[in-house]
This record gives C-alpha cells, structure tokens and sequence, in this order.
C-alpha cells in the first residue's frame, strides 16, 4: 500500500507540472513585464480557476473517496474541507505559474527545464504506483475489502474521460495562446 501522503500527490503534481509548462511558454511576456502582466496571467487563472476548480469540485463531492485515492475515509473528512483541496488544487497552478516565472526572471530557465522534468517524472511513478487505485470504483470500505468495478464500468470513468479531455483542451488553447502572446512581445 501506498501512504496517503503519497497519493494525494497525483492531481498536485499535475496542477503544478501545468503552471510551470505554462511560464515556460510565457517566458517573453513573463520577461517583458513580470509574472502579473499581459494577457498570460489571465489565461492562467482562468484556466485554473474556469477548469480545475469545478473538475476538482466534481470529483471531491461526488467521488469522494476515488478522490483521496481511497487513502482517507471521506466520512472522516468535514465537509468544509472540500473548499481549501479545491481551491489549493487551482492555487498549485498559478504557485506553478509563479515560481517558473521567478526562475525565469532570474535567468534560471535551465533550472525550471529541471524542475519540470523532475515533476513529470514524479507524476509518472505516481501514477504507475497507484494505477489499482485511479483504474477502480467503489467506496472506502469496499476498496479496503477487495471489492471494486474497474472504473469503466460506472459513471466514474466517463467523467475521469470526460474531464481529462476538458484539462488537455484548457491546457492546450492557454498554450497556443501563451506562444502567440509570446510572438507579439517579440515583435515590440
């Protein structure tokens, strides 16, 4: 088994590896006028919080304990505590977004090419150590005693499809979005 500190790191990790990728891209505009300016920052909130808030809010209160990856009993868990996962689920985009654009301010963007790679490389062995637990169905209880549908046979796949499609076409138009605001800041 995997620990719960582990496990809870999967949706972190790729909020994260998102807002540094997206720094990266915005590199020009991030130079040319710091990590608030133009029109990247507001495609970077927007995007976590247009898109990664209400996927996270979905996936929290309606799935609860697939959520926490079966680490932590949803029945333990307050009901409040939703509003600070889902919010600190967007804030790990725009804390990406930030520290990138440090680095980059810093002339460090080697640095952040680590990191990020770094990041991606954790996201992956996150994911192949918990593929028994992202690929099943079922409650706390139920998981604990064995039991589970694989994912695709409920309703909890389709939206796992369903909002993966919605991240990587979020992510993709904030990233066509952030070159082309990049080749006008060249162009001054």
């Amino acid at each position: 088994m995997v620990d719960a500190e582990a496990t809870i790191l999967v949706a972190a990790l790729a909020n994260l590896v998102t807002g540094l990728a997206f720094a990266l891209l915005a590199r020009d505009r991030i130079r040319a006028d710091g990590p608030f300016g133009g029109p990247a920052f507001v495609f970077v909130v927007l995007h976590a919080a247009v898109v990664v808030v209400p996927i996270g809010l979905y996936f929290v209160a309606v799935h609860p304990a697939w959520a926490w990856h079966f680490a932590v009993d949803p029945a333990h868990v307050p009901g409040l505590a939703i509003v600070p996962l889902v919010v600190g689920q967007a804030a790990l985009v725009v804390g990406g977004w930030y520290g990138g654009a440090l680095l980059l301010r810093r002339d460090r963007r080697r640095l952040a090419l680590y990191i990020l790679a770094g990041l991606v490389g954790a996201f992956g062995l996150a994911m192949a150590l918990l593929v028994d637990r992202l690929t099943t169905a079922a409650t706390y209880t139920a998981y604990h005693a064995g039991h589970g549908a694989g994912f695709l046979e409920v309703e909890l796949g389709w939206a796992v499809i369903t909002s993966v499609m919605a991240l990587c076409g979020s992510t993709g138009y904030v990233a066509l979005e952030l070159l082309r605001d990049g080749r006008r800041v060249r162009a001054r």
